[in-house]
């Protein structure tokens, strides 16, 4: 049972995405947690979709689905407020809000589409910050009265666990989130980069797609997952204590929450647990490789990343991504394991799903 301290969390059970049963789970929750939008009445407020893709064979468990941007567009429309959907994707952002469906729902309730890399960008400064000292942000973005975060449940091949924290990182525009892969290599530094950003960029209200989620290799390549819940809490922190939880991970081995509490961002791995008398868990099948403790790849050596040449096109995008510049095409990808740097971006876009970590 979790102990009543800390920011509320709402976990309310929504089986599908019907309409109809999405606002009512989105609107019990918001209730659970006393949230209104009323207070923002007349303002603006930014979605903040997870789009990493829409190219790809389990959509509904890799990205936030349209019907949570409807239900929220209806909620907002009846407060008059201005209403902003905002995302970057590693690429293709804008092809991608159509393929998911989004552009047609933001289109329906005169919502604004905002690509970040095609906004006028402005600087956040922050000397505190332990990696990502200066960062742009869509001009757009930051003149918002509100921000609600939107991210979906899932495994993630490098940070373990994805959620409100890391879907933050969609802020940064288009392919500077490459050339970050290479200044924070490795999941710790990944960690503090991501908490770097949310420390600066603190949405006032979280809802959590965990209707479908992914387990495996995910943010991408991974399994759909039917949990059968929506989540929501003001606080981001509190909103990954409780999704992480529901995947079957100890919030302690998820780093970049021990990091926002090490920074006096979250006070604990504690939260108020509301709408249900205990939290689910579903224990999510872990990524490839996740777990192995540094003796072991000392003696035994990362799995290296292969190539299912009956699923690869050659099309180069992996190289064309890859932020550290080791892949070729020769005609199928070749990773050059010395300039590798382990951030498996080239697995996360593949189309195909044909990179992977040797089992």
């Amino acid at each position: 049972m979790v102990q009543k301290k800390g920011e509320k969390v709402a976990v309310v059970k929504c089986n599908s995405y019907n309409q109809l049963e999405i606002d009512r789970a989105i609107k019990k929750s918001l209730d659970l947690i006393g949230f209104d939008f009323s207070v923002y009445r007349g303002k603006s407020v930014m979605l903040k979709p997870n789009i990493v893709s829409a190219d790809v064979k389990n959509p509904s468990a890799t990205y936030t689905q349209p019907q949570i941007i409807e239900s929220l567009c209806k909620l907002l429309k009846k407060n008059k407020c201005k209403i902003y959907v905002g995302e970057s994707s590693f690429m293709n952002t804008d092809v991608f809000f159509e393929k998911s469906g989004i552009s047609k729902v933001a289109k329906k309730y005169g919502a604004k589409v905002v690509v970040f890399e095609l906004d006028s960008l402005v600087k956040i400064k922050d000397s505190s910050a332990e990696i990502l000292k200066e960062f742009p942000v869509s001009k757009t973005f930051k003149q918002m009265d509100l921000i609600v975060n939107l991210p979906k449940l899932k495994t993630h091949i490098l940070a373990k666990y994805t959620g409100g924290i890391k879907n933050l990182f969609g802020i940064i525009p288009g392919g500077l989130k490459q050339r970050l892969h290479n200044t924070a290599k490795g999941e710790r530094d990944f960690s503090k980069l991501l908490v770097d950003i949310y420390q600066n960029i603190k949405p006032c209200l979280n809802i959590m797609d965990g209707v479908v989620g992914m387990e495996g290799n995910g943010p991408t390549s991974g399994s759909p997952k039917k949990v059968g819940l929506i989540l929501a809490s003001r606080n981001t922190v509190a909103l990954d204590l409780a999704g992480s939880k529901i995947m079957g991970y100890s919030p302690k081995k998820v780093f970049h929450l021990v990091e926002a509490i090490k920074r006096g961002l979250y006070p604990s791995i504690n939260f108020e647990l509301v709408g249900m008398k205990e939290l689910p868990i579903v224990n999510f099948k872990k990524p490839i490789g996740e777990g192995i403790i540094s003796t072991v790849r000392k003696l035994f050596g990362e799995k290296p990343i292969v190539v299912d040449e009956t699923k690869c096109i050659k099309c180069g995008t992996c190289a064309k991504k890859c932020p550290a510049g080791a892949i070729s095409l020769s005609p199928y990808p070749v990773i050059d394991k010395k300039k590798c740097i382990r951030c498996f971006c080239c697995m996360e876009i593949c189309p195909q799903d044909a990179l992977s970590l040797k089992a």
